[in-house]
C-alpha cells in the first residue's frame, strides 16, 4: 500500500557558500546563517569539516502509537576528532519561524579502525577548524511545516 504522497514542485534560487569556525555550535550557526539571510526555504546539499564535540539523536525503538517521544529516541555524545563525511537536511517554516533540520554523517578513529555515526544533529556540536556548508535556497514554494494529526509532529506539507 501506498499512501498518497504530498508534494509541491519549486525552482533553485541564490546558492549560500558558508564557512564555520573553530568553537562554533554546528547547528546554532546554521540557524543564524538562515535567519540573518532570510531564508525560509531551502535544502542543505553538502557539509564537511572537523567537529571537537558531536551530539546525534536517533530513534532507538518505535512507539506503539505517534508521537515518537524522547522515551523512543537516544542521544549519544562523542569527543573529536569527529570528521565530517556528510550534511544533509532541510530549511522550513514552523509556525513562521525558520527551521533546520539537520543530519550528520560522521567518522572517527576508535584506536583500531574507522567507525561512522550519523543522525539528526543537536546542539552541542561543537567545531574544530572549520566546516565548510552548502545551502541552495528553494524559490516559488513555501516549505512550510504545520501540525500532522497522524504523526502528532511538525511535517512538511501537513
Amino acid at each position: 500500500m501506498i499512501n498518497d504522497p504530498i508534494y509541491r514542485f519549486g525552482t533553485a534560487g541564490k546558492i549560500l557558500v558558508a564557512r564555520l569556525k573553530t568553537g562554533n555550535d554546528l547547528l546554532l550557526s546554521l540557524k543564524k546563517i538562515v535567519e540573518e539571510n532570510e531564508i525560509k526555504a531551502g535544502v542543505i546539499i553538502s557539509g564537511v569539516g572537523l567537529l571537537e564535540k558531536a551530539r546525534i539523536r536517533n530513534v532507538k525503538i518505535f512507539p506503539e502509537k505517534f508521537p515518537i517521544s524522547d522515551e523512543h529516541r537516544i542521544i549519544v555524545s562523542f569527543d573529536g576528532p569527529l570528521e565530517i563525511l556528510s550534511l544533509s537536511g532541510n530549511i522550513s517554516l514552523i509556525e513562521d519561524k525558520p527551521s533546520v533540520h539537520l543530519h550528520a554523517t560522521l567518522s572517527y578513529y576508535n584506536g583500531t579502525s574507522i567507525q561512522v555515526v550519523g543522525g539528526h544533529v543537536i546542539e552541542g556540536c561543537t567545531i574544530f577548524g572549520f566546516a565548510e556548508i552548502v545551502i541552495i535556497e528553494i524559490e516559488s514554494i513555501l516549505m512550510k511545516k504545520g501540525f500532522d494529526t497522524e504523526t502528532k509532529t511538525f511535517q512538511l506539507f501537513a
